[in-house]
């Protein structure tokens, strides 16, 4: 006797009655018709099982199973040579040619336009070039890192000569600012201790439009005293001189002489909580 297999078409009945009837029939189907039957019901096993046994070997010779995401890993911090190399980039950055005041000589009896009246800086001393900061000093120990000014000239003494609050440079994680041969390294981002002279003015740095009336000290390193908006009570810049009040650096931009003021920095330098 034979028997059709035949589907009942009844979408309700799902894989699992197929499967059932499959394993239901009697004895007198052929072994053929019934193999056949049970390959188109059934997915081959056999490439899974293949494929699970080469896994199992892979993973018993820690190697990373094929087409599996390899976890990322995270970044490997940049080394102190790698940050000395940034901070070179930095400096170069800044150390572009700084303008020098021009003294312009003029024909006797000739009218000043008026035009050169308005470019005088707003807080330069009526007595300038006669009148002007001999000395700028910036101390390193905290919290304020006061910079104070010795005027020179007949309108000295009634010339103001602060003290000022400032941020020097919080130099790079590992580094001894406070060693006057580490604060001159390039790339340190230390500001450096020692005597210095001004050797020219700036609006801007090139690298932050935020540090405005710029006095180069050390210019072949990028460092000179600026405004800029945040000034902690901890070393905190990259090296230049952070001054809080925008006044006062207009006041030393304004004053100051190229070759002729000398920028101090001495005392002692205090860690900062961050470096960079």
């Amino acid at each position: 006797m034979s028997i059709c297999l035949r589907a009942t078409g009844r979408s309700s009945e799902g894989e699992r009655t197929r499967k059932r009837r499959l394993y239901s029939l009697p004895f007198g189907v052929p072994a053929r018709n019934v193999a056949d039957a049970m390959k188109k019901a059934m997915p081959p096993a056999g490439s899974r099982s293949n494929e699970e046994k080469r896994a199992a070997k892979r993973a018993a010779k820690g190697q990373t199973p094929t087409g599996a995401r390899r976890p990322a890993t995270a970044a490997a911090a940049p080394s102190l040579r790698e940050r000395i190399a940034e901070a070179k980039k930095l400096e170069a950055l800044d150390r572009a040619k700084a303008r020098a005041p021009s003294v312009k000589t003029t024909k006797p009896g000739a009218v000043q336009p008026a035009a050169a009246e308005s470019a005088t800086p707003p807080l330069r001393n009526s007595d300038f070039p006669n009148t002007y900061i001999k000395e700028i000093s910036v101390q390193l120990d905290d919290p304020d890192h006061s910079v104070t000014l010795t005027w020179t000239g007949p309108q000295a003494a009634a010339q103001e000569t602060g003290p000022f609050r400032s941020s020097p440079g919080a130099g790079l994680k590992g580094l001894n600012c406070d060693d006057p041969a580490t604060s001159h390294r390039s790339g340190s981002k230390c500001t450096p201790k020692g005597t210095f002279v001004v050797s020219g003015f700036q609006d801007h740095l090139n690298s932050d439009s935020r540090a405005s009336d710029v006095t180069w000290f050390v210019r072949a390193r990028g460092i000179a005293l600026h405004y800029f908006p945040t000034v902690p009570k901890y070393a905190a810049s990259h090296g230049c001189v952070r001054l809080e009040e925008k006044r006062v650096a207009q006041l030393i931009q304004s004053n100051s002489r190229v070759d002729l003021t000398n920028v101090v920095i001495d005392g002692v330098w205090t860690k900062p909580r961050k470096q960079w």
